[in-house]
């Protein structure tokens, strides 16, 4: 599996093509953000959380995630946000992380 990084989406609209491609670090990604530098992944299969090199796709550290199964990432300000849906509904809740992995608290993510 590839990422494929645009890293300025309005050239590429216009011609500029794909800027960088990077091996996933893992088989089944269900979320990737851009903060702090780094490029965020998150797995769905193996519930791991993935810094990367944006410049190279070299991970530079990682953490599991162990509330169940990951469906989507975002980064705000300093933190990760990663979601977690229950299967079959449309309940879950937000996990809030440090960029260290430290839990700093979750909140409902009714949809």
């Amino acid at each position: 599996m590839k990422f494929i990084l645009l890293l300025a989406l309005v050239p590429a609209a216009f011609g500029a093509g794909v800027v960088l491609t990077i091996d996933a670090p893992d088989t089944g990604i269900s979320g990737l953000a851009f903060g702090s530098g780094s490029l965020w992944a998150v797995d769905g299969t193996t519930s791991y959380v993935y810094e990367l090199d944006p410049s190279n796709g070299a991970v530079q550290s990682s953490f599991f995630f162990p509330y169940g199964t990951p469906a989507g990432l975002a980064f705000s300000g300093s933190d990760l946000h990663i979601l977690r849906v229950d299967a079959g509904t449309y309940y879950g809740y937000v996990y809030r992380y440090s960029t260290a992995g430290a839990l700093q608290g979750n909140y409902d993510s009714t949809c």
